[in-house]
């Protein structure tokens, strides 16, 4: 039988209080003019199960928080969810039945479990189906599907009613449209659209080893080998031949040494005496050079201080000499008063200017350090001389040395040399070719193993295709059985509503969309309501042929936005319309549960339903006031067939 999907409660949170509505009949109708709040009801309903619903304005402003009580399957959860956008990422899932509170359920997350996880488990879906496009251009291994992909098929949103199905005008979906719709009607299941993700992913992994195959093939095509063998070949020729180099190089190093006589060996260690010498020397040399570089400033100074007091004693001598009538500080005369002998005319103190600068005693002392310092001076110049004179000597010995020891090994070590010299690049050639081989087998090796990896990746994805084949064949019969039951009855609705659309309805077997005279329901008519009328009458005869076959997972719920949309005369088609509603319904009660709002409905409807009606002094959500007729819709009002 179809799964079970009913909702049973909904609950606003507003900040006037709660709203709530109960929906215990198999068939509930809102009732109201347009922007009395039913669209935005709905996708209050959507938003509380996870989804991404339209809300109006006033309702993000005035609501904090939604619940909805829904029976899927044999569970029974209520869903919480916020508006307030930093806290509506996550949901709080009740399980009425054990009681369980989960909180923070996340609506996405590729870890841990999802709303979406909670509710395909209920209705008995895997939560690990992909939904694979089938192009063979496509190596992608597709989308997951989750509730809102299957919620497409169970809510008709206003603004698509007259437009699209369940997101046909999105070209990227249509994988996913499409194996939803097999998954609702039995026509794949789990392994398949599993085995079909495995395929577009094995086509990728091969395109990709295939592409690193062709990069190292074309690397090897330039390193001089034609095939592996060619390649060890090459590499045991490098390695003999930096064997050769070694040994070589070996030999000749034994050679050298033996060549090395007593008499030499003599010489160099004369050689490294003298040098360390003529270090020791030059080193002496050195220090006498910075030594006598001091003394010389050192007489320099004490020149400059005896010249200094020799100016001043002079000075005294001059000043000595002359007779002062008047004060050089204050210009009074002095010959007016009487002076003592033996004493200063101008400061009346002792006059002490004969003989000043005889027995002067650091006059004297700094003659004699003069002297002191030249004598060590010429000490130092002639200990200098001495040691530039050794420098001399041991640089020529050094030379000699040098020189003797040259001529000895000249002729014995020197024509190794370039033996030496070609033994070592050898040696150095064949490592490096070594190197370069080794990476070659390397590469070798990786373009067997792509290759090997590539014949089975391929044989894989044969395998996975064979099996595809293989399940589609065995649901043929159903696939052919499905859509003749589907078309038979598409026919039936639409000539039960009467649309006045064209001679043939049928639903295409390979885009799965409903067909007027072989061309796409929404290019019928210019006006909406035909279009609107055709996708009401595409959904019941899913829900019909879906309840009839009895074997599926067609969840029996639908949330239909508006089906009058654009029909504002056709009371014939509505009528028809909602007593399709009413019967589907009725015929398995209990199975199945429609939710529909719309305009004022005509009056001649069976009132077999629980209808809910709405205006602007009691709008939807009752306790949020609402503006009139000056309300701007959610959608926009389509044109009607009137107008058209």
């Amino acid at each position: 039988m179809t799964a079970r999907f009913r909702i049973r409660q909904f609950r606003v949170e507003t900040v006037e209080g709660p709203v709530i509505y109960n929906f215990d009949d198999d068939l509930t109708v809102l009732a109201g003019d347009t922007g009395v709040g039913k669209t935005t009801l709905f996708e209050l309903v959507k938003f509380s199960l996870g989804g991404d619903g339209l809300i109006a304005p006033v309702a993000t402003q005035a609501v904090s928080e939604v619940h909805i009580t829904v029976y899927v399957g044999t569970e029974q959860f209520q869903l919480s969810r916020e508006l307030d956008a930093s806290r509506s990422k996550t949901l709080t899932v009740t399980d009425l039945i054990t009681g369980e509170v989960r909180t923070e359920v996340p609506i996405e997350d590729a870890k841990n479990e999802t709303v979406s996880d909670i509710l395909m488990n209920a209705l008995g879906l895997s939560t690990q189906m992909r939904a694979a496009a089938r192009s063979g251009a496509s190596s992608r291994k597709g989308a997951l599907i989750t509730f809102y992909d299957l919620f497409r098929y169970m809510y008709v949103p206003q603004a698509a009613i007259n437009q699209q199905i369940a997101g046909s005008k999105e070209s990227y979906y249509e994988p996913k449209r499409k194996a939803v719709f097999e998954l609702l009607f039995g026509l794949t299941d789990a392994d398949i659209l599993d085995m079909q993700s495995q395929v577009n992913q094995l086509k990728g992994e091969t395109a990709e080893a295939k592409r690193e195959f062709d990069t190292i093939n074309q690397f090897l095509s330039g390193s001089g080998t034609k095939a592996r063998f060619d390649a060890e070949l090459a590499y045991e020729g490098a390695v003999k031949e930096e064997a050769d180099g070694i040994a070589s190089l070996t030999r000749l190093s034994n050679e050298v040494e033996d060549v090395i006589d007593r008499e030499t060996q003599m010489l160099r260690e004369m050689l490294t005496t003298s040098e360390r010498s003529l270090s020791d020397a030059r080193d002496l040399v050195n220090s006498l050079q910075r030594e006598q570089a001091q003394y010389t400033a050192e007489r320099h100074q004490v020149g400059q201080d005896i010249a200094r007091l020799t100016q001043m004693a002079s000075a005294g001598d001059r000043l000595a000499n002359i007779e002062f009538v008047v004060c050089p500080r204050c210009t009074q005369k002095l010959n007016q008063r009487e002076v003592p002998p033996d004493t200063c005319r101008v400061c009346l103190q002792h006059d002490n200017v004969k003989d000043l600068t005889r027995g002067q005693y650091e006059t004297t002392q700094l003659v004699e350090q003069a002297e002191e310092i030249e004598l060590q001076l010429s000490v130092i110049r002639a200990q200098a001389a001495e040691a530039a004179s050794a420098v001399a000597d041991r640089t020529q010995l050094v030379a000699n040395l040098t020189s003797r020891i040259e001529e000895r090994t000249a002729n014995r070590v020197t024509p190794r040399l370039q033996a030496y010299m070609d033994a070592s690049a050898k040696a150095a050639r064949a490592k490096a070719d070594q190197k370069h081989l080794s990476e070659v087998l390397k590469q070798w090796d990786r373009a067997n193993d792509l290759g090997l990896a590539a014949q089975e990746l391929e044989k894989r994805r044969g395998a996975l295709k064979t099996r595809i084949n293989n399940a589609n064949a065995a649901l043929a019969q159903r696939r052919s059985m499905v859509f003749a039951d589907l078309t038979e009855e598409f026919a039936n609705t639409v000539a039960d509503f009467r649309i006045p659309a064209g001679q043939s309805a049928t639903i295409d077997p390979d885009t799965y969309l409903p067909l007027i005279d072989g061309r796409a329901f929404d290019k019928v008519s210019s006006a909406g309501g035909i279009a609107t009328a055709t996708q009401v009458a595409y959904w019941m005869s899913l829900i019909a042929v879906a309840v009839r076959l009895n074997d599926t997972p067609y969840p029996g719920f639908l949330l239909i936005d508006s089906p009058q949309l654009a029909l504002s005369s056709a009371e014939g088609i509505s009528s028809q319309m909602y007593n399709r509603f009413a019967t589907q319904v009725a015929v398995v009660k209990g199975r199945l549960q429609f939710i529909v709002a719309d305009n004022k409905l005509t009056k001649d409807l069976v009132n077999e339903f629980t209808e809910l009606n709405f205006s602007y002094d009691n709008p939807t959500i009752g306790t949020i006031r609402h503006p009139g007729p000056a309300v701007k819709p959610l959608v926009a009002e389509p044109q009607t067939d009137d107008e058209a």
